[in-house]
């Protein structure tokens, strides 16, 4: 019965999706596109070419938890050569980002919204042998169709923070049904494990987080001694800003022109590529001196702060960096990906709020790879002793050994659902 009034909702909000993505269609034309996806309609051929496919299908919504399953879909793709897989997003950057694997045997589109009809549609079109859903994407008339299908549904590198455990103990009488509908959960930690299982969830084990196993790309050390030279850095230290959110910025830049440290370079690089220039306007409103990556033609003239206005360069950003203050952990936004910065080596500032990444990013400051700061007054202390060749040498060393100890979830995963394809 809870599932039918959850229905009844989504398909009471069906219609603002519209405003909502014209809306968001002004900052990123993207969101304007393929919508026929988004609400479930196929085209005849679509229907008929994946009728004779076999297909394995993974929801990543967004950069993050495509960027975590690339490692997986390369060895899939290697393990079983003759079947297909369908990559469904939410975002267009999502879409964007597993652009990247290059295989004939990956097709990538949109997940539609979550009404009864769209993921029927959805689910006969495509018929995948197995889903896995990546993370906390849980849409529950997803997972009942696909359960009525007899598809097998995996939450694989399943996290769930307090703060989100303790929202879906509210709804308890519409997640738990789900959660036992799903073939089984594949969780991070232990600590997630154990709020999963608090939910009713069944086969939930432990694998690891799959964002160790993700490499950087092989041409990293080059593109990003292209964008040293063409940012004209040479023996600068560098802050880099790192998938900052809204209104963090500021207060950043506030902070951060409060300091003398002689030689510091920061760049900022903001979560979502449609804020470049609200960024853009908050550096010219405190007249700071500035260039941004986007410029043709840069002059090799002293500048304090650097605009990184670009999409796939992330790791190249990193590869500059001496120090990365990771954003959504200075505001209540529960942290940004902080191990992208372990595997390039780049220590890291962490603000109070980290609930998303809460057991790695305690660890990341109990082996040393990582300091925490409570206020942005703090990096007056903790900036230039992070800056120290002593320190530097610790806390990379610190970054390398955590990677190391944590990887191998693909593999675990893929020896999981053996017996299930």
């Amino acid at each position: 019965m809870i599932r039918f009034f959850y229905s009844l909702l989504v398909y009471f909000l069906l219609p603002f999706t519209v405003i909502k993505l014209i809306y968001r269609g002004f900052k990123q034309p993207d969101y304007l596109k393929h919508w026929g996806e988004r609400y479930g309609f196929y085209s005849a051929s679509t229907k008929k070419i994946w009728g004779k496919r076999k297909t394995l299908w993974i929801h990543a919504v967004s950069v993050g938890e495509t960027k975590a399953a690339i490692p997986f879909i390369k060895l899939f793709l290697k393990k079983y050569p003759h079947h297909h897989l369908l990559i469904t997003h939410g975002t267009p950057t999502g879409r964007a980002t597993s652009i990247d694997i290059k295989n004939v045997r990956v097709t990538r589109i949109y997940l539609p919204f979550d009404t009864v009809d769209a993921t029927q549609r959805f689910l006969n079109t495509f018929k995948p042998e197995l889903g896995f859903l990546l993370e906390t994407e849980l849409w529950f008339n997803l997972i009942h169709q696909a359960h009525k299908k007899s598809i097998p549904l995996y939450l694989v590198n399943a996290r769930l923070s307090e703060k989100s455990f303790q929202l879906y103990k509210k709804i308890l009488l519409l997640i738990k049904p789900s959660l036992q509908e799903l073939k089984g959960v594949l969780a991070q930690t232990a600590s997630d494990a154990k709020r999963f299982e608090s939910l009713g969830a069944r086969g939930v084990e432990v694998m690891g987080n799959l964002k160790f196993d993700v490499e950087p790309p092989r041409d990293t050390n080059i593109q990003s001694a292209a964008l040293k030279k063409h940012l004209h850095l040479k023996n600068q230290s560098v802050l880099l800003i790192a998938s900052s959110r809204q209104d963090e910025e500021e207060i950043i830049l506030q902070s951060l022109l409060k300091l003398q440290i002689k030689n510091l370079v920061t760049i900022f690089v903001p979560r979502h590529p449609q804020r470049f220039k609200e960024i853009e306007w908050i550096l010219k409103k405190y007249r700071v001196s500035f260039i941004k990556r986007s410029d043709t033609k840069i002059t090799a003239k002293p500048y304090q702060f650097i605009l990184g206005d670009s999409m796939g360069e992330m790791y190249s950003y990193y590869s500059l960096a001496n120090i990365a203050l990771m954003g959504g952990t200075i505001l209540p936004y529960g942290g940004q990906n902080l191990i992208e910065s372990m595997a390039m080596k780049v220590p890291v500032i962490l603000g109070p709020h980290t609930y998303n990444f809460h057991d790695v990013s305690n660890e990341a400051i109990r082996l040393g790879a990582g300091t925490r700061i409570q206020t942005l007054d703090q990096l007056e202390k903790v900036l230039p002793q992070m800056l120290k060749s002593s320190s530097q040498l610790k806390m990379k060393k610190a970054c390398n050994d955590m990677i190391r100890k944590h990887q191998g979830a693909t593999l675990k995963m893929l020896n999981k659902i053996k017996s299930t394809i």
